[in-house]
């Protein structure tokens, strides 16, 4: 099972989102990648994570060419909006979801703050991940461990 978390940037939510699903199962081959990428991951995303027991070290975020090549069982967009207002690339795959979660850096600078909404964050992408793994892979028999 090959899973793709897709966002603009590839430097937090789609990271976080990648970590999740990755503690959930190590036998998912599991990507993230950005249209846009960062130059390094933040390191609030780290922080989170390693908050609720996830150790991701800080590698530099991918842009999606570099796995273009791959035919994805799941491609999932991570961002802002609605999915129809992200432009997907020329990425082979089975099916899409999208998981909209609010961008902290856009609204706020106040790094308490963006600290504050990156924890709410993952909290909401931590469900919304249990629930695709757990529902949609597993209840679904798409993915049996």
């Amino acid at each position: 099972m090959k899973i793709l978390f897709l966002s603009y940037r590839n430097s937090c939510r789609s990271q976080i989102a990648e970590a999740i699903l990755r503690n959930c199962d190590k036998s998912l081959d599991i990507y993230s990648a950005g249209i846009y990428p960062e130059e390094h991951i933040k390191q609030v995303a780290i922080d989170v994570l390693k908050e609720i027991g996830i150790e991701v070290e800080a590698k530099p975020p991918m842009h999606f060419s570099e796995i273009k090549h791959i035919e994805f069982d799941f491609l999932i967009t991570v961002g802002d909006g609605t999915p129809e207002e992200i432009d997907i690339p020329d990425i082979k795959y089975g099916r899409k979801l999208h998981l909209g979660f609010r961008n902290p850096y856009k609204r706020f600078r106040d790094p308490m703050v963006v600290l504050e909404k990156c924890k709410e964050i993952r909290d909401e992408i931590k469900n919304e991940i249990e629930y695709f793994y757990y529902k949609i892979l597993k209840e679904q028999g798409l993915h049996v461990k």
